[in-house]
């Protein structure tokens, strides 16, 4: 059995484990960034249940992107010992870790959805059609 956590980071397919989520693995090529298999290319299972389905990922992308930027300012504050004398300094630094950092949540976002909404089914279970 795949292991939940790596096949999560992997992007892999809620249902078997093994099938991309993604057409293209690099979140940073912002034309693919949000291409999904309609159908895992392992298991067949349906990636677009319905219209407007992945409206539930920003559900999850909000507080992964609150949880970052209270990191970014923590480790800020961490290493200087004050925000409030260098606010700009943190706006700025947060401002641009959060836009580097935003394909990669968008995506993760997205998996994370799906891996809530679909069960692992294991081997002998692989669903047949979509």
């Amino acid at each position: 059995m795949p292991s939940l956590l790596l096949s999560i980071l992997k992007m892999k397919c809620p249902v078997c484990r093994e099938g991309a989520v993604f057409q293209n693995p690099n979140p940073y090529l912002l034309r693919s960034l949000g291409d999904i298999h309609t159908l895992c290319p392992v298991c067949r299972q349906n990636f677009r249940p319905e219209p407007g389905f992945y409206f539930g990922g920003a559900i999850i992308s909000y507080p992964l992107m609150v949880i970052f930027g209270m990191v970014v300012v923590g480790l800020f504050y961490f290493i200087t010992g004050d925000i409030f004398d260098h606010f700009s300094t943190v706006m700025v630094i947060l401002s641009v870790s959060v836009i580097a950092v935003s394909p990669i949540v968008f995506r993760y976002s997205r998996v994370l959805f799906l891996y809530i909404n679909f069960k692992y089914r294991g081997d002998g279970e692989k669903k047949s059609e979509g």
